[in-house]
């Protein structure tokens, strides 16, 4: 019997400072604290290894954050000599790591590359934007020379794998702040892109200024990244994501697709035997060994409009099985008829003008 497949994501809580936009579990970095950190994220995953009937293969695997990049050598070799002690890494068809280009340099980024050679490293660098003024408004703590000399590094060192996060609809951004940024980018050759509208969430910096946002010219921002990108072979796979052709993300197409996968660090999130469980997200707690888990059994009917809300997200969209259309024909038949979603033979996507304004037509299916 084949045994199943599953991601493996690793919540790594640590940034040289906070954003003013992100609203992620993440504390500031402290060597004797990353320290006692990785103590506990070995007993947390060897605790749930013993009391767990977890016999999947790992088929991907995401270290993220917070900024992974932030740890020092040493860390970083016991992080990963943790996850080869722990798994079996041998199915692997994809790592990623997420890197700051603040926080890396050639001697990390030799020691992630010799790591994963056995398979295909991804890496995901948080470049937001190529305008020094726009990187002070959201609060990084990196330049645009920084971005430039972390892809002088990845040339050196051969890696052509790796993923460029940008944010638009920043204050004081343009139009053609965005344009620049999408072609910058463009030009260094990353072979994925993910772009994000920024949005301000509750207990963040800008929330607290009060900063707010023009969905409208957001909007317009996202129609000229979609255009620019597609036009320079970026495949538009996922609302927010454009990959090369066969450089789609696997493990966040696992998410999309409401496969299982399982998460260890503090706030992070698994979904396993048809559980959704969260731990802590308190570090001081995380480190005294304290997993707290807020467990929540997932039913058959929730299951199904997590599916399809997620493949919605997706250019594949999802397919009209019996069990979707005995529960949803009412509001595909309506969204079909009002253009916001297409129907290609089977399946059900939302239309392309509709993309940006997807929640409008998710909702739909809560």
């Amino acid at each position: 019997m084949n045994k199943k497949s599953c991601g493996l994501y690793i919540h790594i809580p640590f940034c040289r400072k906070k954003c003013n936009y992100c609203d992620f579990y993440s504390v500031e970095y402290k060597e004797n604290f990353v320290n006692l950190f990785l103590i506990a994220l070995e007993e947390e995953i060897v605790q749930f290894l013993n009391n767990s009937d977890f016999n999947y293969m790992i088929s991907t695997l995401y270290i993220g954050g917070g900024t992974p990049s932030v740890l020092n050598i040493k860390q970083i070799k016991t992080l990963f000599k943790i996850l080869t002690n722990c798994f079996d890494l041998s199915y692997l068809k994809e790592a990623t790591v997420e890197l700051n280009p603040e926080s890396i340099d050639e001697e990390k980024i030799s020691l992630i590359k010799e790591s994963f050679d056995y398979t295909n490293l991804r890496l995901s660098l948080g470049v937001q934007s190529f305008d020094n003024n726009i990187l002070k408004i959201l609060g990084r703590c990196h330049t645009v020379d920084d971005v430039y000399k972390t892809i002088e590094i990845l040339k050196r060192l051969g890696i052509k794998n790796y993923n460029f996060d940008l944010i638009f609809g920043s204050p004081t951004q343009q139009v053609k702040d965005v344009e620049y940024d999408v072609l910058q980018t463009i030009s260094c050759s990353p072979t994925h892109v993910s772009c994000y509208a920024l949005t301000i969430e509750e207990g963040t910096q800008f929330f607290m200024a009060g900063v707010e946002i023009d969905p409208d010219l957001q909007a317009e921002m996202y129609e000229l990244i979609v255009e620019l990108l597609q036009k320079n072979m970026y495949n538009r796979y996922e609302i927010s994501n454009f990959a090369k052709k066969g450089y789609e993300c696997l493990h966040n197409l696992n998410y999309w697709r409401y496969k299982e996968y399982i998460s260890f660090g503090p706030s992070s999130v698994m979904f396993f035997n048809k559980y959704r469980i969260k731990n802590v997200s308190s570090i001081e707690e995380y480190v005294n060994k304290r997993f707290f888990y807020e467990k929540e059994l997932i039913d058959e009917n929730t299951a199904l409009k997590e599916r399809v809300m997620l493949a919605l997200r997706t250019e594949e969209g999802i397919e009209l099985t019996q069990e979707v259309l005995e529960r949803y024909e009412y509001q595909i038949k309506k969204l079909v008829n009002e253009r916001k979603l297409v129907k290609e033979v089977n399946r059900i996507k939302i239309a392309p003008e509709y993309k940006f304004l997807s929640n409008q037509v998710i909702v739909e299916f809560i």
